[in-house]
């Protein structure tokens, strides 16, 4: 990630890809144990009833108000639902 730190993501910012505005972050997924930030998930489509969990290597900045990631839409919506202790959250799974 090269702007901003994954602390400053909060609940509620615009996700942007690559093409665009993808929907919100829904949640913030990391170890604040060891600060190792896993990802984010994102709410998404009608009335944000879809999520998806966005790995940390495709959070490419964070700016005031948005994060954005390496994602065009369409990757968006294929992305992995979020499951705690499934394979979109390896390891420790601490959400902040």
């Amino acid at each position: 990630m090269e702007t901003g730190s994954y602390l400053l993501i909060e609940r509620g910012m615009t996700v942007r890809g690559t093409d665009g505005d993808l929907g919100t972050v829904s949640e913030v997924v990391a170890d604040i144990m060891i600060d190792v930030f896993r990802g984010i998930v994102l709410a998404h489509g009608l009335f944000a009833g879809k999520h998806g969990f966005i790995p940390a290597d495709k959070v490419l900045r964070v700016e005031q108000n948005a994060v954005y990631v390496g994602l065009s839409k369409a990757e968006a919506n294929d992305l992995p639902a979020p499951t705690a202790g499934g394979q979109a959250f390896e390891g420790r799974n601490d959400l902040i």
